[in-house]
């Protein structure tokens, strides 16, 4: 199983439900991430985006997909935090119009609910591996 152990990375968890936001986290925990944060949508998510500057976003795109979406969206054009922040949608569906429409708003990878945690950490500990690549090749460049 995929481990990012002694990882200092930070995962921000964005989902209506306080079930899954600590399921999720419980994952993530899995995974070797220490630190999770948690926002119940994505008003509360930006502040929590600039307070904590997250390696990861976890979005529930099934409430209001709409909402979540234009998160996305405002992320990528630089409003708030990183605009190169992965980020890792939850859908309840998977239909190719719907991943379509996500990944046009810039979410890098989307899983179906009912969440699978091998799913969750899989595609979460890529999301990060490839995170920390990115960090490691434009600090090496730095220098």
């Amino acid at each position: 199983m995929l481990r990012v152990e002694g990882s200092d990375a930070n995962v921000l968890v964005i989902d209506a439900s306080a079930h899954i936001r600590r399921l999720v986290t419980t994952l993530l925990g899995a995974l070797g991430v220490r630190s999770c944060s948690e926002a119940r949508g994505t008003v509360q998510a930006v502040a929590q985006v600039i307070k904590h500057q997250p390696d990861l976003i976890v979005l529930d795109l099934g409430g209001d997909a709409t909402e979540s979406l234009l998160f996305v969206h405002r992320l990528r054009r630089g409003e708030f935090g990183d605009r190169t922040l992965p980020v890792l949608g939850v859908s309840p569906s998977t239909h190719h119009a719907v991943l379509e429409l996500a990944w046009e708003a810039g979410v890098n990878d989307v899983i179906g609910k009912p969440i699978s945690a091998i799913e969750v950490i899989q595609r979460a500990g890529a999301l990060l591996e490839e995170r920390g690549k990115h960090d490691g090749s434009a600090r090496a460049a730095a220098e």
